[in-house]
């Protein structure tokens, strides 16, 4: 078969590490918090005894009676231990073409989604940084109000994955993805909540 073409594919892979004691989750769970105020954190124990936790400053989807909230991020630059360096990564990260480009493909993507399921959407033209410790994002505040029709779970499954986490277009990259990728992804930028 002809390989998919794609503008964009987010490529990952495994990494298995091996420890000599037994890593305490709720631990390390509490330093995630620490480390992460702001994230939303989650912890969830799975089927075979193992734990999924994690803390992502994305939000893929809030709803709350009709209306609904997202945050969608693409585009990271790393935080800088200096002030001005740090100031500095912020605002090369916001100007970066390539970068907003992408943040763009993520953002029409979804409202091409949400669009013909809401009422009133509204979405900035232009992404704000936002930062976590160790990064910054591109992010645009996406809110609108759902059809009485649409829950939450359907269209948080519509929107999942985004394609910061597969590609553009969405289904060429995940074509593409399982060609390359040896492995299943399985829980990879998987949704909680």
């Amino acid at each position: 078969p002809a390989t998919p073409q794609v503008n964009k594919v987010v490529l990952s892979r495994l990494i298995d590490i091996a420890t000599d004691k037994q890593i305490d989750s709720s631990a390390l769970m509490e330093r995630l918090i620490a480390q992460n105020p702001a994230s939303f954190n989650f912890h969830v124990p799975l089927e075979d005894g193992g734990v999924l936790l994690g803390a992502s400053p994305e939000l893929l989807l809030r709803k709350e009676g009709a209306h609904f909230s997202s945050l969608p991020l693409a585009g990271s630059a790393r935080r800088q231990p200096d002030d001005v360096l740090d100031r500095e990564a912020g605002t090369k990260l916001l100007a970066s073409e390539k970068d907003r480009h992408e943040h763009d493909l993520v953002t029409q993507a979804m409202k091409t989604i949400l669009e013909p399921r809401s009422h009133h959407l509204t979405m900035p033209a232009s992404p704000q940084l936002i930062t976590t410790p160790t990064l910054w994002h591109l992010a645009t505040p996406v809110e609108g109000d759902a059809r009485e029709n649409e829950n939450a779970l359907t269209l948080a499954c519509l929107l999942h994955p985004t394609q910061a986490l597969s590609g553009f277009p969405h289904q060429a990259a995940k074509e593409l993805i399982a060609e390359l990728e040896p492995f299943d992804r399985e829980l990879f930028g998987g949704i909680v909540g």
